[in-house]
């Protein structure tokens, strides 16, 4: 079915949005200023048309609609009287919704030309004490899409961070099981082998039947542990590539600049390796993020003797352990699991995140 207004603005708007339109088109066809019914008509048809598009978009027509609306109510204030500007609040509001800055810029260049104009026409009357809210009312629309697209941003970012988090907390559910998997029934697994393999040892060789029926629980068994083994290499893998990427769309959404230079090309990590690495790296982001307060967050990925360095650093506020909380401590269990450390620094120039492991092969699994 075809929707005629957002479900996920209905419970908040749709009642102002409706009074809105209806005012509007009340004041406009009681209005003396304007003569001509079908000019009357015309004006609410594009006041209404203007509404509707910047109601379901936030790129593209947002602008061009949202325009609209800031000249239609500014030419009946030019006519009418500045109380008109009043009709212009929906529009602000819309722009602020925009997902570029761009958008806000002209929109809100071309309102404060029209304002400034108004002001100029009616100076004599919203200087005064009568008409001084009017003035304060212009000034409240020019800010008001830095506002709202300030709070969405705030609001996309909160939402980012709690993702993550709960990525986290769901990996670390995930390592657990595979502990758990590996620890119970990848040893039982073994035991049952082993000792399958001593009862054939001990079945005297002329049972060829027995023997059979024994090499066959063996492999069966070996099949098994095989498959465990996949299980737990499936549930705790996690690309590093893919990690960064997602790191850096969330800095970026939160207004930090954020540079990478990743020199790993040529070299070949294991999964175990590749996972702990991405999984430290977004506990690091993740309070950049959260706490730092920063502009600039780099990443560097180098090779050095005989090991693998990371570096996260920002220029943000510093942090304090307290801040860190657990997760400064699963890292540094991480990176020793890989035989390597973590290190955190901060000052009043911002947090450094050292991260190193050694490149000798790591089996699988912990195995």
């Amino acid at each position: 079915m075809l929707e005629w207004y957002p479900k996920s603005q209905a419970r908040h708007y749709l009642i102002i949005d409706v009074l809105t339109v209806l005012l509007f088109s009340y004041m406009v066809i009681v209005s003396e200023q304007v003569s001509s019914l079908v000019f009357k008509i015309v004006l609410i048809a594009i006041y209404v048309g203007a509404y509707y598009t910047a109601l379901w978009y936030q790129d593209g027509l947002l602008l061009p609609a949202a325009v609209l609306g800031f000249v239609i109510p500014a030419y009946l204030a030019y006519l009418g009287g500045p109380q008109w500007i009043f009709f212009q609040f929906a529009f602000a509001d819309f722009v602020g919704r925009a997902v570029n800055q761009r958008i806000l810029w002209i929109a809100t260049c071309i309102n404060f030309l029209l304002l400034a104009s108004l002001v100029w026409l009616y100076q004599d009357v919203l200087f005064s004490n009568a008409q001084s809210i009017v003035l304060a009312v212009m000034l409240f629309i020019l800010l008001l899409p830095w506002l709202r697209y300030y709070i969405e941003k705030s609001k996309l970012l909160q939402h980012e961070v709690d993702e993550a988090t709960v990525q986290i907390a769901m990996q670390q559910e995930r390592q657990r099981i595979a502990r758990d998997l590996h620890d119970t029934l990848g040893h039982t697994l073994t035991v049952i082998k082993v000792k399958t393999e001593l009862v054939s040892r001990l079945v005297p060789h002329a049972d060829n039947r027995i023997h059979k029926e024994l090499d066959d629980i063996i492999l069966t068994v070996r099949t098994a542990h095989k498959q465990v083994r996949e299980i737990i290499s499936e549930i705790n893998f996690l690309s590093l590539q893919g990690e960064l990427g997602c790191c850096e769309q969330l800095l970026t959404n939160a207004g930090i600049r954020v540079q990478i230079e990743y020199q790993l090309t040529n070299i070949l990590l294991s999964s175990v390796q590749e996972t702990m690495l991405a999984y430290s790296i977004r506990e690091a982001i993740t309070n950049v993020v959260k706490h730092s307060h920063a502009t600039v967050c780099t990443i560097h990925l180098y090779e050095i003797e005989d090991g693998v360095e990371i570096v996260i650093l920002d220029n943000g506020i510093g942090l304090s352990d307290k801040q860190h909380g657990n997760g400064l401590v699963t890292m540094k269990e991480r990176m020793r699991s890989l035989k390597g450390d973590a290190e955190v620094t901060y000052d009043q120039e911002g947090t450094k995140v050292l991260l190193t492991i050694p490149l000798y092969p790591i089996q699988e699994g912990g195995k």
